[in-house]
């Protein structure tokens, strides 16, 4: 096939106004036997220009993507669960069985067999942006055909790796990534394929680690190490085969991951600013490392966790790790929080997978007896000052007050800031171990008291008082004193000059919103305060977390009569303020304190219902019209979002009014 019509359309597709006329070009080329090597060929070829070379790495990449699939794959709708979904929903997808394909190929046998055997030596000649296109063209085709159809791919892989050739690994561990991935979330039964090529690769991969632990400090090498680890953590991530991992095994890899969090890293790094710290791969090494650990104690490794009726090699190898890596593990743990301490850098994904695994430890007897011993100084030295506020918040909250709310917010902080890490393993500590509740208590109390106590440290002091609430609302021996802690340290921050500390009082009050106030002069106060932070406050992160507490103070079925008699005369401000809020914001949380308030106060809000719909009606005008020109996907899914938000109220307001005659 002639080079030089498809170079000449590939270059065409980079401009916009020869774009479609190229495109068709090559989908005319395409149906050619041929076209595929004459794409690598391209993509190969130095001499040709690097924006056709990389336009042929996309349409080679999108071409497989779409075409390469045959429709006889047996693996694409035999899963039972699915065909029986799709029987209860009266759908017909026998057309996708491999019995009856649904299509050919429109790609040659002839250029298959090619692509099988020359993509994985193009992926070795080749660098990124053009390799991370080959290597998803790869990930297709393992899909589809392996190992059936793709039986060299192993052996491809394996020559690979035995070669000493660092320079080749990492791109080849890469495509081995994609095998793995694909089998990651397979059910047990359906990992066989996976269990047989790990019986090889995984002995040379381990042997490639500590060959590179040893004897190579290079960024090249760090980057070849977090491959392999991360293909580590895919593969044992829900199912430990002990056939392929026995418990020696298995804890020779445990051991080169205590290795990695105990290794020293290479000066150089210190010349780096943090954001560029915390992304290098010799901090992503770490950062694996403490994946497999954590994803090891949490699933396999603990006797406690595993489900009932489990088998003899499971229960074995939970008691093997509890027993033999608990104490290792945490002690190296506490060594990286300890330089984190004397303030060392430590990158904060590896600080909040830190946390996590003393998490995990205090609800394990056996380990918590290694923790509890360095708990007050955790509690103090590193959850207290992460749960202070920091100078880049304090710009945020101040500059950027929607994206401060969308960051504190958002449900995927969860899995990766410390922050939240820090407040999960206070929240669990002090709820299943009774002693650290009235150190962490006994601890506020001194640091409140210190004349000298800054507003960032006030926070600090608040945050962790909203943490532990929940907890403080439930014991008996803090019962007593709860009303008093209220009213003396919380109430006075919802009229604090500093912003951040009235919206920090306001999320504290949360957690104490089912407290029964012996002094009915402070139920009252408490919930005028909040009823004034989100109606006369000009922070929106204190009006919203105002607007969020005040959720709480009514009940999911009833509010007293007494609430309900603070509120209403201010109720139509409140509603107003809300759908103002959601209107500047689009955060769907605050939509559901909105329908809420309607659900209880239907009566009352007869009068503004028509104002309220109309305004709901434009705002979701607005939010589906920009929903069609997003500048992102995330943008795009939270426009859905907000849309979403705003008919579930629409519905709730013609539900409690559509049958009042008014």
């Amino acid at each position: 096939m002639d080079l030089a019509p498809v170079i000449e359309s590939l270059q065409a597709t980079l401009a916009p106004q020869l774009r479609q006329q190229a495109e068709e070009k090559l989908a005319q080329f395409s149906i050619t036997p041929g076209f595929i090597p004459c794409l690598i060929q391209i993509i190969l070829s130095e001499q040709c220009d690097m924006g056709a070379r990389q336009a042929g790495a996309i349409y080679l990449k999108n071409y497989v993507n779409t075409n390469w699939p045959d429709g006889t794959d047996p693996n694409a709708t035999a899963d039972p669960d699915i065909l029986a979904l799709a029987n209860a929903v009266n759908i017909d997808v026998s057309k996708t069985n491999g019995d009856h394909p649904q299509r050919a190929s429109s790609i040659s046998d002839a250029d298959k067999d090619y692509l099988r055997n020359i993509l994985i030596d193009a992926i070795l000649r080749t660098k990124d942006p053009l390799r991370c296109q080959l290597i998803t063209a790869a990930g297709t085709l393992i899909k589809c055909d392996f190992p059936s159809k793709w039986p060299q791919f192993i052996n491809q892989i394996h020559v690979c790796l035995s070669t000493d050739n660092i320079e080749t690994w990492n791109s080849v561990l890469l495509v081995f990534y994609s095998l793995v991935q694909y089998y990651e979330y397979k059910k047990s039964e359906d990992r066989g394929p996976m269990d047989d090529v790990m019986l090889v690769i995984l002995p040379l991969l381990h042997q490639r680690l500590m060959q590179l632990f040893a004897h190579n400090d290079s960024d090249q090498s760090a980057l070849s190490q977090k491959t392999i680890l991360k293909i580590f953590h895919a593969y044992i991530q829900l199912h430990l085969s002990f056939r392929v991992l026995p418990t020696q095994t298995m804890g020779s890899w445990l051991d080169t991951c205590c290795m990695v969090l105990e290794r020293r890293l290479p000066e150089r790094l210190d010349a780096l600013d943090e954001d560029d710290r915390a992304e290098h791969p010799w901090w992503k090494c770490k950062k694996w490392a403490l994946h497999i650990l954590l994803r090891t104690f949490e699933r396999h490794g603990s006797p406690a966790n595993l489900p009932k009726g489990q088998s003899h090699e499971k229960v074995e190898f939970a008691n093997f790790f509890l027993k033999g890596y608990s104490a290792k593990v945490i002690q190296l743990i506490f060594a990286i929080l300890e330089a984190y301490r004397q303030k060392i850098y430590v990158s904060p994904r590896v600080v909040q997978l830190c946390l996590n695994y003393l998490r995990e430890s205090v609800r394990h007897a056996f380990s918590w007896k290694i923790v509890q011993n360095h708990v007050v100084v955790l509690i103090q030295d590193i959850i207290y000052p992460l749960l202070c506020i920091n100078d880049d918040d304090i710009e945020l909250f101040e500059d950027e007050p929607v994206e401060f709310v969308r960051a504190r917010l958002d449900i995927l902080d969860e899995y990766i800031s410390p922050v939240s890490a820090a407040e999960l393993f206070l929240s669990d500590a002090v709820a299943k171990r009774k002693d650290v509740l009235m150190k962490t208590v006994n601890f506020l109390g001194t640091v409140i008291h210190n004349d000298t106590i800054t507003p960032k440290q006030k926070d600090g002091v608040l945050h962790m008082l909203g943490v532990i609430g929940n907890v403080l609302i439930k014991k008996k021996t803090f019962t007593n004193q709860l009303e008093h802690i209220i009213v003396q340290y919380l109430f006075p921050e919802l009229q604090s000059p500093v912003a951040y500390l009235r919206a920090r009082a306001c999320y504290a009050l949360r957690n104490f919103s089912k407290l029964e106030y012996t002094n009915p002069e402070n139920s009252t106060r408490c919930l005028t305060n909040l009823i004034h932070c989100l109606c006369n406050d000009t922070s929106l992160p204190v009006q919203i977390e105002a607007a969020m507490a005040l959720n709480l103070f009514l009940s999911d079925t009833e509010a007293s009569e007494k609430d309900k008699a603070i509120i209403i005369p201010h109720l139509q401000i409140i509603v107003m303020r809300i759908i103002e809020i959601i209107r500047k914001t689009e955060i769907d949380d605050v939509m559901i304190v909105l329908q809420k308030i309607v659900g209880l106060f239907d009566q009352d809000l007869q009068p503004i219902a028509v104002q309220m719909t109309m305004q709901l009606v434009e705002f979701f005008k607005h939010v589906i019209a920009s929903e069609n020109t997003p500048s992102d996907e995330t943008k795009a899914e939270e426009k859905t979002v907000a849309a979403m938000g705003v008919l579930n109220t629409l519905d709730t307001i013609v539900s409690c009014m559509g049958d009042k005659p008014e």
